[in-house]
């Protein structure tokens, strides 16, 4: 099938091999490949490198001071997100995952990014983090904490955020099935309600939906 981008023809062989080249681009560092090694023995599902760059430069081009991640997994989104935060910035990692986080706690220390930033690792269901949390106080968040609870994380991150804050949203198309308007499961519904709703609040974000890696969906809160 023959896809189009910025009005040439595009084949399905042709955007294949660009993935592949965009993936295999980033040089990432030891400490990103000691955390993809350690979200394989853990089964976590990590992202890509493309997004994996991408969030290193989000978080430098921002100049967060404060940053929230749901879903830290086994670090390699943390590590990347630290890469780009200045020194000094503060990043709040949640997983539901004791190990994962221990694991995350671990390689932050053995890379020294727990002295040059100020990081704490909750573990614990981010439904019930969150509020806990001060609003309007954070001006960086990222979610991957998978698509059955997208919906209700992108509200409550939302109130976290302040004006000029940035959301991102891992994997928003569900593996493809929230573009497949014939999907009429749970996930791929309610991900579309999401960023339907979302993106129809004009007066108050600006919005992208990108195709790196799994996906992000970019909300900045005016």
């Amino acid at each position: 099938m023959t896809t189009y981008s910025g009005g040439s023809p595009v084949n399905a062989q042709e955007l294949a091999r660009s993935w592949a080249y965009t993936e295999g681009f980033p040089r990432e560092s030891a400490v990103l490949t000691r955390a993809r090694q350690a979200a394989e023995r853990l089964d976590a599902s990590p992202v890509t490198p493309s997004v994996a760059s991408l969030l290193t430069v989000l978080a430098a081009a921002t100049g967060a001071e404060h940053a929230v991640e749901v879903g830290c997994g086994a670090g390699v989104s943390t590590v990347a997100l630290l890469t780009g935060l200045r020194r000094g910035a503060a990043l709040t990692a949640i997983d539901i995952d004791s190990t994962r986080c221990q694991a995350t706690r671990s390689l932050l220390t053995g890379a020294g990014l727990g002295s040059t930033h100020r990081v704490r690792v909750i573990t614990g269901d981010a439904a019930q983090v969150l509020p806990r949390l001060s609003a309007n106080s954070y001006d960086l968040a990222f979610i991957d904490a998978g698509a059955d609870v997208a919906e209700q994380l992108v509200y409550d991150v939302l109130a976290l955020l302040e004006p000029g804050g940035l959301l991102l949203l891992h994997d928003p198309l569900a593996a493809g099935a929230v573009a497949n308007p014939t999907a009429r499961d749970a996930v791929s519904v309610s991900l579309r309600t999401v960023l339907t709703e979302v993106a129809a609040c004009t007066d108050d974000v600006h919005v992208s939906l990108l195709h790196a890696g799994a996906g992000l969906f970019l909300v900045y809160k005016k």
